[in-house]
């Protein structure tokens, strides 16, 4: 499963291109110096700029269109979205303010309004890859993958470094289950956003699915080197060592992700069964798998690797019992349930068994 997903919500400031509804000199002249403002920072003087364009010009959009951009940069969203309606009634075809109105109503979860809104921005201007990206959340939101993948392209267009937009697109052909597709935009967003630890943690994991462990253990390597608490490149790190069956490098992963995650039932789950690898009769074994059973009694892989510790130690009937639990278990897996059953076979009252062969990984579903 990826890591971390990026999202984000693209509102840029419109560039004093094309001519305004009806114009003046000293209109045009307030748009110019409240834009310089805004990129210097004086959010305060640029409102005034702008206000005292939309005066001057009372029928060209740009004004309340800009106003509230700034609006938003001080995270005035209910102001913003007042003044980018403003700029509507100024203009109805205006489609940076359809964009940017759709972009705070998608962040506000009003997806039906959110469409209408981004799809006009899109019949205004085809090439607005900021309009094109949020359908792309859009779609995503509704289930849509395909469209949302669509949509990621779309905006790439327009914008082909947009990094975030790879990483985006990279996750959505993940859920359709085209991998290598997803390793390849993936690839893209790393180059473009080399200081990104999530970026960098679902190419790990991707890597790893199609057996690449040693470029995934690189990459997830790096995520941690980003970001030292990360959870997720220590977990991807972790599970990494696993299939390079290097039990005590996952061992040591995964304890900093339950560190890090310490209510995560999935990452105690890996970091039960890497210390079951590493030495399964150890005390401290015991002890956090029973901990990640806790943390979530239906995690089949928890009762899973319980039963070898519990058959390793002796404790037959108990290991019984805890098989019988992994049994009834809706997420566990028919091979997992039969392995349960083979291992419990070899237990010997009170005396201490050979550790089964490892089959981790197999017991169901994790988090």
């Amino acid at each position: 499963m990826l890591a971390f997903q990026l999202s984000a919500r693209i509102v840029s400031l419109l560039l004093l291109a094309g001519p305004p509804a009806a114009g003046t000199k000293s209109g045009a002249a307030d748009l110019e110096r409240g834009e310089k403002l805004f990129r210097a920072g004086d959010l305060a003087g640029a409102l005034q700029a702008f206000d005292s364009a939309g005066k001057t010009d009372p029928k060209d959009p740009r004004a309340p269109y800009l106003r509230g951009v700034v609006l938003e940069k001080k995270n005035d969203m209910a102001g913003a979205e007042k003044a980018y309606r403003e700029a509507l009634g100024r203009d109805a075809k205006f489609a940076p303010a359809h964009g940017n109105l759709g972009a705070i109503l998608l962040g506000r979860n009003d997806l039906p309004a959110a469409e209408k809104e981004i799809l006009a921005a899109l019949a205004g201007d085809a090439k607005n890859s900021s309009a094109a990206f949020n359908l792309g959340l859009l779609r995503e939101a509704q289930n849509q993958p395909r469209e949302a993948a669509a949509a990621y392209r779309r905006a790439l267009q327009s914008k082909p470094n947009d990094g975030t937009c790879h990483a985006n697109l990279c996750s959505v052909l993940r859920k359709q289950g085209d991998l290598d597709g997803a390793i390849a935009e993936c690839r893209q967003a790393a180059r473009l956003l080399p200081e990104s630890a999530a970026v960098l943690t679902n190419l790990g994991l991707l890597l790893s699915d199609k057996g690449q462990y040693d470029e995934a253990r690189a990459n997830l390597g790096k995520a941690t080197g980003l970001d030292a608490k990360f959870a997720p490149a220590w977990t991807g790190l972790g599970r990494v060592e696993l299939r390079r069956k290097q039990a005590a490098a996952a061992v040591d992963a995964l304890a900093k992700a339950a560190k890090l995650e310490p209510k995560d039932s999935g990452v105690a789950a890996d970091y039960c069964r890497a210390l079951v690898e590493k030495d399964m009769r150890a005390k401290a074994t015991l002890e956090e798998c029973r901990k990640a059973i806790v943390l979530d009694a239906q995690n089949a892989l928890a009762h899973y690797e319980l039963v070898k510790i519990l058959v390793a130690n002796g404790d037959c009937a108990e290991a019984k019992a805890e098989s019988g639990k992994l049994a009834a278990l809706a997420t566990v897996k028919p091979k997992a349930k039969a392995q349960a059953e083979e291992i419990l076979k070899t237990c010997v009252v009170g005396k201490p068994a050979k550790p089964a062969k490892p089959t981790s990984g197999t017991a169901g579903k994790k988090n």
